[in-house]
């Protein structure tokens, strides 16, 4: 095996590419894989500008940087071309049907491509990446993302949990549109959003024009960053999780709120597909692709999918009249997240590193 491995991607922001290299970075080290962390962006004592460095980065970057061990470039795929290892891995995933000319371009740079899910391997296989591709899935912390009590808190009403950040992607339209639709005012439900916007825009206005004057009750929890565990709170919270993307590449948020024997909603279509069906949750039917609208890299060009607002309506029913049922699919859910942890990731990466030498 390779006495060695570089890890180039990023470690403080608040973005799903850091907490995964905390986790598989961790996950990695302590199967006995010394791993040097490597910023992505600039050298690696400017990064704290952006969050905590986690004390297990900061120690493993005082080792050397070296150039004759395999590296992975663990970020968007147009980042693959900052790779200087002697055998070099692009990691990465997308949302969307295709990807982009540019991240083809760099992936097939590489010696090899890694992504999280089947169904991501596909779409980097048609969009014209003729490297080799391998599976490489993500995980969820099973010490911290694990059921709990029942809720004492609004016992008396079902309460829908969202998490995303404020985009089209995430289908916040169709989420808004169903929730009205499903309930009125006086139902004894909640819609809890927890948003995150570090964009230019207004969403809390945009939400409000959304639901009108009219609406069942919703809460937000909005730009508050919680730890891990507060995350794993809020989750345990619900009685239900819901997220009509149009397209994931992995999905943490379900994953977690799984972990935690919450039931989960979620799009049938892309990342999530890897762990969400029907025997542990409620996979929301598709009309169809759609051209994404978007005029940059990497969305332009490209199509995800039109969630189906009519099924998501009858689906947050369900979840409310049936919350036996509901329950039993949240206990599923735990089960299956048990087949994800960070030791799955690690152990997959071990064993590519092993084919290579």
């Amino acid at each position: 095996m390779h006495p060695h491995l570089v890890w180039h991607s990023t470690f403080a922001s608040p973005t799903g590419y850091s907490s995964s290299s905390q986790a598989i970075v961790a996950a990695l080290t302590d199967a006995g894989l010394p791993v040097r962390p490597l910023y992505l962006f600039d050298v690696d004592v400017v990064e704290h500008i952006y969050g905590v460095i986690p004390p297990h980065i900061r120690s493993l970057q005082q080792l050397p940087i070296r150039l004759d061990v395999p590296q992975v470039v663990y970020g968007r795929g147009d980042l693959f071309c900052k790779n200087s290892g002697a055998y070099r891995i692009g990691f990465t995933m997308l949302e969307t049907d295709r990807l982009p000319a540019s991240w083809v371009e760099q992936a097939n740079l590489m010696d090899e491509v890694w992504t999280p899910t089947a169904w991501g391997r596909e779409v980097f296989m048609a969009s014209g990446v003729v490297k080799p591709v391998y599976v490489v899935p993500l995980g969820v912390d099973l010490a911290v993302f694990a059921p709990g009590p029942a809720r004492r808190d609004l016992a008396d009403r079902t309460v829908f949990l969202s998490v995303f950040e404020w985009s089209k992607r995430k289908g916040w339209d169709v989420l808004v549109a169903a929730y009205r639709a499903a309930f009125q005012p006086h139902d004894p439900v909640v819609l809890v959003v927890k948003i995150d916007h570090r964009a230019p825009g207004n969403p809390l206005r945009e939400l409000a024009a959304a639901l009108g004057e009219q609406a069942p009750p919703v809460a937000v929890l909005y730009n508050q960053t919680f730890s891990p565990a507060r995350m794993a709170e809020l989750y345990r919270s619900a009685d239900c999780f819901v997220l009509p993307s149009r397209g994931e590449g992995w999905g943490m948020p379900a994953l977690e709120a799984m972990a935690c024997g919450v039931p989960v909603i979620a799009t049938a279509w892309s990342g999530l597909t890897a762990f969400l069906d029907e025997t542990c949750g409620y996979p929301l039917p598709i009309r169809g692709l759609t051209p994404t609208g978007a005029n940059r890299i990497p969305y332009a060009g490209a199509q995800w999918a039109e969630p189906d607002v009519d099924a998501l309506v009858e689906l947050l029913r369900r979840v409310h009249r049936q919350r036996d049922e509901a329950r039993a699919l949240g206990a599923q859910a735990a089960i299956r997240a048990r087949e994800w942890p960070w030791q799955r990731s690690a152990q997959t990466i071990l064993d590519r590193l092993h084919a290579i030498g």
